[in-house]
């Protein structure tokens, strides 16, 4: 009887053993379970911020298109000139031949 007393005891032991080493693990586990979830938050909030800058960088841009378009270059200042200029002469010669 004593020898399965003893040996019930040794289970119990070990049994005992296993489970507080299993809460631990356990423990561990929720331990890194809650920081990833807290770094997922963190990465979350980033990845929005960055969506709203990217939002922002892309008005900006097609901003900038259509300002820039809308800027004429050198070249069209003085094709435009030189276009107002053969308009304005063209309607010198017309008043001119009404006048005559």
């Amino acid at each position: 009887m004593e020898i399965m007393a003893s040996d019930l005891q040794q289970t119990l032991d070990r049994i005992s053993r296993k489970a507080r080493l299993l809460t631990e693990r356990y423990s561990i586990v929720l331990k890194e379970r809650d920081e990833a979830q807290a770094r997922i938050e963190e990465l979350e909030t980033t990845v929005y911020d960055m969506r709203k800058e990217i939002e922002e960088l892309n008005r900006r841009v097609e901003y900038l298109t259509i300002v820039t378009t809308a800027i004429p270059s050198r070249k069209d200042i003085e094709l435009s000139r030189a276009r107002l200029s053969e308009l304005v002469r063209e309607i010198d010669r017309c008043i001119s031949e009404l006048s005559e």
